[in-house]
């Protein structure tokens, strides 16, 4: 599917400027794509490319250039104002003159949490770039998801199973209010994550989040790509090992999970961008718990750092070390 998708990606994309081949391709990809979903995924992909043209536009004030003023992505509703305390300090002034103090990764983690950076002009250019790609690669990676799904709940040429499974993605609510207490707990350990591979770069690893395509198809939650493993390569070699991890916080469920990412080695492991799959059940039992003391905040106004950060560091330490010593010890 995803070939197919990728391919109308080309085709919509264009708009008003289309040649008789981008015309051929839409008329094949119309077999089995009807014409209302091509229409949403073009109206996507331009939302999207009018992202990339403002991060463009807003770099552009670093270099003296009158075309940043055109930029509004600092102004976004809700934006917060980051500011510095010190080196690699960042704090956030709130109503009432309470401040937060912030790590880096806990900076750039807040966009898990809907939270959107404006900078006081003492944040340095590489830190407002680096956290400014950040956000709105996270913004396009949700609109991509959108075009995945819009595409998967039509495609004639998978089947019904995998079609099902895009339409009840389609219809399910993701607001934080609402959200299983398992996609809570994946985007929780996600937000932990970002933070460790900013502020604790002697842990050596980094956490790449993955489309839907790759959660229904190939059972990937999120990858962790681990800089200096060497389990079954030459030593001394520099290529970094990937591991896309499946999460559940569901016991039960492992056995027949684990039956779904044996099916995608034997059969599609070629299509992933992973070394190897393997499955994490971590029973967390206060998710939702944490979720609700975060977001009663009266005065934090839901924390930038997230309900992860009410967890205790001894949790923090044992969700690390296992996830760590699941891909040491794959069996």
């Amino acid at each position: 599917m995803k070939e197919r998708f990728e391919t109308t990606l080309k085709a919509v994309a264009k708009g008003e400027e289309l040649t008789a081949e981008d015309e051929a391709a839409i008329e094949m990809i119309e077999r089995f794509v009807d014409a209302d979903t091509l229409e949403e995924i073009r109206r996507l992909q331009i939302g999207k490319l009018e992202l990339v043209n403002q991060f463009k536009n807003w770099r552009k004030k670093f270099w003296g250039d009158n075309d940043a003023l055109e930029s509004n992505l600092e102004d976004r509703p809700d934006a917060k104002r980051l500011s510095m305390k010190g080196e690699n300090e960042f704090q956030l002034f709130l109503k009432g003159g309470e401040v937060i103090t912030l790590t880096k990764g806990e900076v750039m983690s807040a966009s898990e949490w809907g939270f959107w950076w404006k900078f006081d002009e003492k944040v340095p250019k590489s830190d407002q770039v680096e956290i400014m790609s950040k956000q709105v690669r996270h913004l396009i990676a949700a609109e991509y998801d959108k075009q995945l799904i819009e595409y998967g709940s039509v495609d004639t040429l998978s089947d019904n199973y995998k079609r099902d499974t895009y339409r009840a993605i389609k219809e399910r609510n993701l607001d934080l209010e609402t959200m299983p207490a398992g996609i809570m707990a994946e985007k929780m350990i996600t937000s932990l994550l970002i933070k460790q591979m900013h502020d604790n770069p002697s842990l050596s690893f980094r956490i790449k989040s993955v489309d839907v395509y790759e959660d229904v198809e190939h059972k990937i939650d999120f990858i962790l790509e681990l800089k200096d493993h060497t389990r079954g390569v030459k030593v001394g070699d520099p290529e970094p090992h990937t591991f896309g991890i499946q999460f559940t916080l569901n016991p039960d469920a492992t056995a027949k999970k684990e039956q779904q990412i044996e099916r995608v080695k034997r059969n599609s492991m070629r299509e992933t961008e992973v070394d190897d799959i393997m499955l994490v059940t971590m029973p967390l039992s206060d998710v939702k718990d944490k979720y609700e003391e975060w977001a009663a905040n009266p005065v934090k106004k839901r924390d930038p750092r997230g309900p992860d950060s009410l967890w205790s560091e001894e949790t923090k330490k044992a969700i690390i070390e296992g996830l760590l010593r699941r891909i040491e010890s794959p069996h």
